[in-house]
């Protein structure tokens, strides 16, 4: 039997065997989560993923939150098997190989719709989980964030960075659920054409600013096109229902923008010992642009 196989559960391994037979292959899926891990499998005729985790966020996700999202379900992986030890919880889902086009990856109305419908299906709604991520915008990440920006930078960058972290606070209300984690490769499509969201480890609430910020790549847009356009195709949407508008469009430009530097100044506090110096340099270079734009 394959090595990688025989590291898993029993019961993931017979799951396995009895509902697909033997793998073909087993390919060890790469990210900046490395704690536990995540296969493809290929069998003759169909492929799954596997994933172990440390933490049960993802696991509790598709166990208890699900339910409540029952017209929701098409945009999610489907769950077919789950497995709980001691430490480490698995899942076993439905492998989406075709992922979203990249000239797909900026305003598509289809991932725009498909976050409309998770957000509002949620709308002023609990999580029904005990210790999920909870977003946040810490000192400490503008502190580890200017340790790494060249001295004569850093006193230039440092106020605007503290002012920004102040206007973003109404990023992280309670208004909806929020994937958390809407980053363009996190999206596939089946071959019926419906548009699905993966990777749930980070399911929380929020304001739809952070979903809808961080399905951009980089850091947006120079010129802030992106992000209107993306505000105003998700505000269209909400024009289409009987609520009232929960904010106006200049509003939600305003925190998108707001949201993509959240999510820049946390990737770097918490992941920048895992780039390589180009990447990380790229990614400064960009950030260092856009604080002394004075946003």
């Amino acid at each position: 039997m394959n090595k990688t196989l025989r590291e898993f559960p029993q019961d993931i391994q017979l799951y396995l065997m009895e509902s697909f037979g033997f793998p073909v292959t087993i390919e060890k899926l790469s990210g900046i989560k490395s704690d536990g891990g995540c296969h493809r499998l290929r069998f003759e005729d169909t492929s799954v993923i596997v994933k172990q985790m440390k933490e049960p966020q993802e696991y509790l996700f598709y166990k208890e939150c699900t339910k409540y999202l029952q017209d929701f379900e098409s945009h999610i992986p489907s769950l077919l098997f789950s497995h709980k030890e001691e430490v480490d919880h698995w899942i076993i889902i439905e492998d989406l190989e075709k992922p979203l086009p990249k000239d797909r990856w900026f305003a598509d109305k289809e991932v725009l719709q498909v976050l409309f419908k998770f957000h509002t299906r949620t709308w002023g709604k609990d999580l029904p989980l005990k210790s999920p991520y909870s977003p946040s915008w810490q000192d400490e990440m503008n502190h580890r964030v200017l340790e790494l920006l060249p001295n004569n930078i850093r006193g230039q960058v440092e106020g605007d960075l503290f002012r920004l972290q102040r206007e973003a606070k109404d990023l992280f209300k309670p208004i909806c659920w929020l994937s958390g984690d809407t980053n363009p490769t996190n999206w596939g499509i089946r071959r019926d054409g419906t548009v699905v969201i993966f990777d749930w480890e980070r399911i929380c609430t929020g304001s739809p600013a952070i979903d809808l910020a961080i399905t951009m790549p980089g850091l947006g847009s120079d010129d802030g096109n992106l992000e209107s356009l993306i505000a105003s195709r998700y505000m269209s949407m909400w024009s289409e229902l009987s609520y009232e508008l929960p904010f106006t469009e200049e509003k939600l430009i305003k925190d998108i923008k707001l949201a993509k530097l959240w999510s820049v100044v946390e990737f770097l506090a918490k992941n920048w010992t895992t780039l390589e110096h180009e990447a990380l340099s790229n990614i400064l270079d960009k950030l260092i642009t856009r604080l002394m734009k004075r946003p």
